[in-house]
């Protein structure tokens, strides 16, 4: 009904011609016209051959659907089939009418403001032409030509709860590893989000190009008062492959945060990138479980700090699922699993086959914290890290169990087949504070880790057993170990 309104004015338009003076326009000033107010550059029509020929309705209202589909990601409105795509000459008032009221930026995502809100920020840095709608009636037509980050802030006429929808579809991105899409960092006016900001900042092309994926970096970090659910479609558009801290502490400190879609990185694949989940959602202490196939898409061999952190703080955590990381297979890297579940204190168990692909030789701080503060933990899974050989690493193990009080046992073929020349804190604090250990300590191929390493002093091991009185050759321990 609406659309019918806006054709019958827009025809009011044509038929008042005779009331005063209007100039035909050719094809080049219907393309300058859609640049100027919209900040889309359309290509001419191919069977153009002169833009200085002039232009009829139909090809007017053809390139206004072309602009919609390009500022939209997809086609909304088809007005070149209508009964008003007629061959009769298109002139100013036709066309400046038809480029303000036909082109439209649809909101395709959208954030809800607590009820208190009297001001609201965000920052941008991607290209493209987006519209807010603060929510109070009040649009802004954003065109913007560089990936400089930018606040962006409405100030209302009375404060409380507004829903603020965002649209368009971005263009580029901004090459640093930092340069996030959208953000809305420690903004405590965010209190829901819903829609899509995948259809807005989409891929470009197949995103293997730097600036063509964007980035997530922080950007709900810290916002406290954001509550529910993620919506199970919000990066719906971004696909391919992941790039460097592509998600980078994205729902960080999210408390109020309950669940975590399985769709949420559908349609990203390929190999792990540098950073890509470090942080993502830490401190989201109100989730309460993973879904299975959240990673599904990545597979390849560990990258650095992939992720580093991803569920740290998430206390009220119970269950990780078997095949989380099943796609990564390869030798580990630095910080590959640095404090992924640190203080999931409400973890009593590990999978299995968690770390089943990780098959080589040791890497810096590879497992760093990765279980630090589980104090409920009660068991390690025997061959949680057996497909680790070869010389050790500094830090590799470092603080991995570090306070999970709970624990009974150490798995006899925990390790895989280390040997080699000690490391700088290669077992530094690793089992510290595990008080309930009983049974025997670490060994590897039968033997205990400080018969392999007699030499081992407190910069190689300090703290590994520190607490754990309870072993059965505790005694037998050197002190370097304690």
């Amino acid at each position: 009904m609406s659309r019918l309104l806006i054709l019958l004015g827009f025809m009011g338009i044509l038929l008042s011609h005779s009331a005063h003076t209007a100039e035909m326009v050719n094809v080049e000033y219907i393309h300058l016209l859609i640049e100027q107010k919209w900040g889309v550059s359309i290509p001419y029509n191919p069977s153009v051959t002169n833009p200085k020929v002039a232009a009829n309705m139909e090809y007017l209202l053809g390139m206004v659907d072309i602009t919609n589909k390009r500022l939209n990601g997809t086609a909304t409105t088809d007005y070149l089939h209508s009964e008003y795509a007629t061959k009769q000459a298109a002139d100013t008032d036709a066309s400046i009418d038809a480029t303000n009221r036909l082109i439209k930026i649809e909101s395709k995502f959208f954030v809800t403001t607590t009820n208190d809100t009297a001001e609201f920020e965000f920052t941008m840095s991607a290209r493209g032409t987006f519209q807010i709608e603060w929510g109070d009636g009040t649009k802004d037509i954003i065109k913007r030509t560089n990936t400089t980050e930018t606040a962006y802030r409405h100030t209302y006429a009375t404060a409380g709860a507004h829903t603020i929808g965002i649209g368009g579809r971005a263009t580029g991105y901004g090459t640093s590893y930092n340069a996030v899409a959208i953000s809305f960092a420690s903004n405590k006016n965010v209190a829901g989000i819903s829609g899509s900001l995948g259809a807005v900042f989409a891929t470009v092309g197949d995103g293997r190009v730097n600036g063509q994926q964007p980035r997530f970096y922080q950007t709900f970090y810290n916002c406290t008062n954001l509550a529910g659910d993620i919506p199970g479609d919000l990066f719906a558009g971004v696909s391919g492959v992941a790039v460097q801290y592509m998600f980078f502490c994205t729902f960080d400190g999210c408390s109020n945060l309950t669940s975590i879609p399985e769709t949420l990185f559908a349609e990203i694949s390929g190999a792990p990138a540098y950073h890509m989940f470090f942080g993502t959602f830490a401190g989201c202490s109100n989730l309460t479980s993973i879904p299975e196939n959240l990673f599904a898409g990545i597979s390849g061999a560990p990258a650095s700090n992939m992720f580093g952190g991803t569920f740290a703080g998430c206390c009220n955590l119970t269950t990780i699922p078997a095949n989380l990381f099943a796609g990564i297979k390869g030798a580990p890297a630095t910080y590959m699993f640095q404090r992924t579940f640190e203080g999931c204190r409400s973890l009593t168990s590990i999978p299995e086959g968690l770390f089943a692909g990780i098959k080589g030789a040791p890497a810096g701080n590879m497992f760093y914290r990765t279980f630090f503060g589980c104090s409920n933990l009660t068991s390690i899974p025997e061959n949680l890290f057996a497909g680790i050989f070869g010389a050790p690493a500094d830090s590799m193990f470092s603080h991995t169990f570090y306070n999970c009080g709970k624990l009974t046992s150490i798995p006899e073929k925990l390790f895989g087949n280390i040997s080699g020349m000690a490391r700088t804190f290669m077992f530094g604090d690793m089992f510290y504070g595990c008080t309930s250990l009983a049974g025997l300590s670490a060994r590897i191929n039968g033997k205990y880790l400080y018969e392999i390493w007699p030499d081992a002093n407190t910069e190689h091991v300090v703290g590994c057993y520190s607490g754990d009185t309870n072993l059965d050759d505790y005694t037998s321990i050197p002190a370097e170990w304690k």
